[in-house]
């Protein structure tokens, strides 16, 4: 990813070359945490990204698809408008109808949509968002969803399970217990038997806790992902080291999303016995299936 013009932190530079490196952009993206100007300007970042008709590093802030949309004047960038004549500016039922017929025509341009959703804690009303499940979950062409938020809790668990989170103020320090169970997660993950992982995943005791050591996970495995593919391991090179020995690309794909739907369930009060049980299947059979 090309870089130039823009001053992210080390970290929101990092998390986007995760998703990029591992060939597989989500079509749908919550930008969730910092504070709004932040926010904002990534979901822009990602625009130009995704219409960027470059063939080297993109977005290259140079060609015709880049630069409009910069300025917002890009055809296949479209920003939802919220209703003005409203006390919160919501996005209307009208807007959202428009955006599901429009999505259905081609691009003008580039080779994809760009459908921005800013501030939808506050402007995204849930029944605004059941209108959108459909087409979220069955695009009819290549289109970019990027819905931004201080916290992804204002989202539907049916909306949140189809998009992929981009955490800008993720912590990469975590208490020393998180820190530890995350790493023998991680190490039972790729170890030959799976007892060791069953033994530790039993330990998660709390939502809170649970939550923040598959946070953890999820970034060891990010760490893992940014080494495989030619960058600098800065959360644990001795971690990243052992699971590039062990794990494809795909596999390193698969289990941090895995990790991130395991988040979800917590979330949605599944109890976590069971999402233990889930977890230690769905790690094994992503890493030891033929």
């Amino acid at each position: 990813m090309n870089f130039s013009g823009y001053k992210f932190s080390e970290n929101i530079r990092d998390s986007l070359a995760a998703l990029e490196n591992g060939g597989r952009m989500p079509h749908a993206l919550i930008v969730s945490g910092s504070d709004s100007s932040v926010r904002s300007e990534v979901a822009a970042y990602l625009a130009q990204w995704a219409v960027c008709s470059s063939d080297g590093e993109k977005p290259c802030g140079n060609c015709r698809e880049c630069l409009g949309a910069k300025v917002r004047s890009h055809s296949d960038v479209y920003y939802a408008q919220p209703d003005t004549k409203t006390k919160n500016k919501v996005y209307s039922a009208g807007e959202i109808r428009g955006i599901i017929h429009s999505a259905s025509i081609k691009p003008n341009q580039a080779n994809r949509k760009v459908y921005i959703f800013e501030e939808c804690d506050k402007k995204l009303q849930q029944v605004s968002q059941d209108m959108m499940l459909k087409l979220i979950e069955e695009p009819p062409q290549p289109i970019m969803f990027i819905m931004t938020c201080e916290s992804a809790g204002c989202f539907l668990a049916t909306i949140r399970s189809r998009a992929t989170e981009l955490r800008l103020d993720e912590k990469t320090e975590a208490s020393e217990t998180a820190e530890l169970l995350a790493e023998q997660i991680v190490s039972g993950i790729i170890a030959q038997g799976e007892f060791g992982l069953m033994e530790t995943l039993s330990k998660l005791s709390g939502r809170d806790e649970a939550l923040e050591i598959l946070d953890r996970v999820a970034l060891l495995l990010m760490d893992g992902l940014s080494l495989y593919s030619g960058y600098e391991a800065k959360l644990s090179p001795d971690v990243a080291e052992k699971l590039c020995m062990k794990l494809t690309k795909g596999q390193f794909l698969e289990l941090i999303e895995i990790s991130r739907s395991a988040q979800e369930k917590i979330i949605q009060n599944v109890s976590l016995k069971l999402v233990s049980v889930w977890l230690c299947a769905s790690y094994r059979r992503t890493v030891w299936q033929k």
